[in-house]
């Protein structure tokens, strides 16, 4: 389903620049959002996508959600990202990953994450990785994959198992893009929708997008503006 989000103020990211009364043409990407249970996907996307901090709330398990990203550049056609919020993967001794039918029937990319505080949830994202290579090998197709270390505030509780260095070295081996991000700090995750954004729109292009831009109030929506 489309997530309804609360958010009564400061739901668009807005430029000053002049705007038509017609709406450019969109183009439409969907992601598809894995990690292990309470590694905070869900904490993530709600922040993205609504502006909502619900990392101080009880836990809720997800099945399935979709969270929507506008990506707009003046008159130039809007770009959405469609985030589709996923269950966690079961634990390692719950048996064997599989990446769902589903998942490759939507997936133009995908976004793995896991705790940095828990060592076994990177070990089953970097399971994951292999199952998408070994699948989109077959297929002859390149999906780009990101990956976000979550809960990387200062204050967080549990000491920290994965550290920055050892899991940027995996990145540079596996060839993927990493991110340490916290959901309670909304700066902390544009980088990583503006690049999923960037490769799969403009996979020739150098990176424009600016996120230095303040949030600025308009109508309330689930989908957030992020202009560039």
């Amino acid at each position: 389903m489309l997530s309804r989000c609360i958010a009564p103020q400061r739901t668009h990211l807005l430029t000053t620049s002049t705007r038509s009364s017609r709406p450019p043409p969109s183009r439409t990407m969907r992601v598809v959002v894995l990690g292990a249970k309470k590694v905070g996907k869900t904490a993530i996307l709600r922040q993205v996508a609504c502006i909502e901090n619900i990392t101080t709330k009880p836990y809720v398990q997800t099945i399935e959600d979709t969270y929507q990203v506008l990506l707009e550049d003046g008159d130039k056609p809007r770009e959405i990202l469609i985030f589709h919020d996923t269950a966690g993967f079961l634990p390692a001794n719950s048996g064997n990953l599989e990446l769902k039918r589903a998942y490759q029937q939507v997936a133009d990319a995908f976004v793995l994450v896991y705790n940095v505080n828990d060592h076994q949830s990177f070990n089953r994202m970097d399971q994951m990785k292999k199952l998408i290579d070994k699948h989109y090998a077959k297929e002859k197709k390149e999906v780009p994959i990101v990956v976000l270390g979550t809960q990387t505030d200062p204050d967080a509780d549990g000491s920290r198992e994965v550290t920055s260095e050892f899991a940027l070295n995996w990145a540079q081996k596996e060839k993927v893009k990493l991110f340490e991000v916290t959901a309670t700090d909304r700066n902390s995750l544009i980088d990583f929708v503006h690049y999923i954004g960037q490769r799969h729109f403009h996979p020739q292009k150098e990176s424009k997008f600016s996120l230095s831009k303040k949030l600025k109030s308009d109508k309330p929506n689930n989908a957030i503006l992020m202009d560039f």
